[in-house]
């Protein structure tokens, strides 16, 4: 008989599962992990930079150290045979400080110090009495040049000439700015991948957004920061409940229309049987009116999850296609154009739109003029008429859901208020422009630009 499970596997999974990592959950940790690492980076950077620089930092006790060296040297070479002191300068001089050793037949006349090295001279000589007054003599220095140059006046009158090479470069200054920029180019690009990491599931988050409610949206991944999980996972249920609503009213309205539909035949069909002539018409118009209303309705609804594939059609072909068949029927519909333009849209929201404009033109203006302009990586569709045009103040407004102009609330023209709006968001969803305008010469232009490749 097999015995009970070992306490110790059974929680090896938890273990396993509750693992501590350095990369932190949330987006809060994890901004704060990147904070911490660019701190690292400038500790680190600065602790390494600093002992380079230091190497290159000179100032004022650098200086006072050079006039300490001349001291001891002169002292050294004072007490030294003159037989012997231009052999002993040669052993004191060393790559940073030269001395040579000269007596006054060999010195010559000792040039006047400009007052411009006043400055440098006091720096000099500092607290130190053997430096300071005319024993130092700097008149050998070139301004501009970072050498040190000059003679000091021994006590016995002869005169040791030094030479400090580059020590008054100002490497700290060049050195430190190519430093600073170095460690803060590194801290940057860190800084920069670490965040561009965190802010990658936000952008991801963005693109899904744009298409909630658009029918072509795909669920978000559930990864990332904690925060960014919680708000995927609500992206994620916000767009199932929409979809199961429209599809949940797209049946409802479905399920209406037909059972509508049944009694208004039925009312049609006893209309044709009254005596009454004019009640005969009448009811036969309200019932040609409420059948308008629910197509209308449906057809506007029923885009919301439309499943029709752009695909490559003639665009030409459908418009001549559309005008010619209201040719026929009589209305004042005329084509100008091209008899090819292949673009990549949908062709059934394609007739559509372009059949409400026409019906619009027709209805309001009393015809329909439709051109069609190919550009270059695009198509212009306008359709004109020659009636009187709308308010400034209405073109924007009537493209909105069951909106109608007041002038247009007749029986003769019927309408719902819903064929600029079908319009309107099916060239929005092919990634077009719509835009109504009154033509200078009277009437009113719809025009569209679709893109040919989108």
């Amino acid at each position: 008989m097999a015995g009970p499970a070992s306490p110790q596997g059974a929680r090896a999974p938890q273990a396993v599962a509750r693992r501590i990592t350095l990369w932190p959950r949330g987006l809060v940790g994890r901004v704060m992990f990147v904070l911490l690492v660019a701190v690292a980076l400038v500790f680190v950077g600065s602790s390494v930079f600093y002992e380079e620089a230091e190497t290159y930092t000179i100032d004022d006790a650098q200086l006072e150290q050079v006039g300490e060296r001349l001291v001891i040297d002169a002292r050294v070479l004072a007490a030294t045979p003159t037989s012997q002191r231009m052999v002993l300068a040669a052993m004191l001089s060393t790559s940073d400080l030269t001395v040579d050793w000269r007596n006054q037949g060999q010195q010559g006349a000792l040039k006047v110090e400009p007052p411009s090295l006043r400055k440098l001279h006091d720096r000099l000589a500092g607290t130190l009495p053997v430096l300071q007054g005319d024993a130092l003599n700097l008149s050998g220095t070139i301004m501009g040049t970072a050498d040190v140059r000059g003679t000091l006046r021994l006590p016995d009158g002869s005169y040791m000439g030094f030479l400090a090479p580059d020590i008054l470069e100002p490497h700290h200054m060049r050195r430190g700015l190519v430093s600073a920029a170095i460690l803060a180019g590194a801290v940057i690009g860190a800084a920069g991948m670490l965040v561009r990491a965190l802010s990658m599931p936000l952008r991801a988050l963005a693109d899904v957004a744009d298409t909630v409610g658009s029918g072509q949206w795909v669920p978000l991944a559930d990864k990332g920061p904690r925060e960014v999980r919680y708000l995927a996972r609500a992206i994620n249920a916000m767009q199932e409940r929409i979809n199961r609503l429209i599809a949940d009213r797209t049946e409802a309205l479905a399920a209406v229309s037909h059972d509508l539909r049944t009694p208004l035949a039925r009312l049609r069909l006893r209309a044709g049987f009254l005596e009454d002539t004019n009640a005969q018409k009448e009811i036969e118009a309200d019932v040609t009116e409420m059948e308008a209303m629910i197509t209308g309705v449906l057809a506007y609804l029923s885009g919301e999850k439309d499943p029709e594939p752009a695909r490559s059609v003639n665009v030409a072909s459908i418009l001549a296609t559309r005008v010619d068949d209201d040719a026929d029927q009589g209305r004042d519909v005329t084509y100008d154009g091209p008899d090819q333009a292949q673009a990549i849209v949908r062709p059934l929201a394609l007739k559509r739109v372009v059949g409400n404009l026409i019906d619009n033109a027709v209805n309001y203006g009393g015809n329909a003029h439709v051109s069609l302009t190919l550009m270059e990586d695009a198509l212009c569709i306008r359709v004109e008429d020659n009636g009187p045009g709308l308010p400034e103040a209405e073109l924007d407004r009537v493209t909105t859901p069951f909106y109608r102009v007041e002038g247009s609330r007749s029986r003769s023209t019927g309408g719902l208020g819903l064929g600029l709006a079908i319009v309107s968001r099916e060239v929005a969803r092919g990634g077009g422009r719509f835009r109504l305008f009154n033509r200078l010469g009277g009437g009113l232009c719809a025009e569209i630009v679709l893109p040919r490749m989108p």
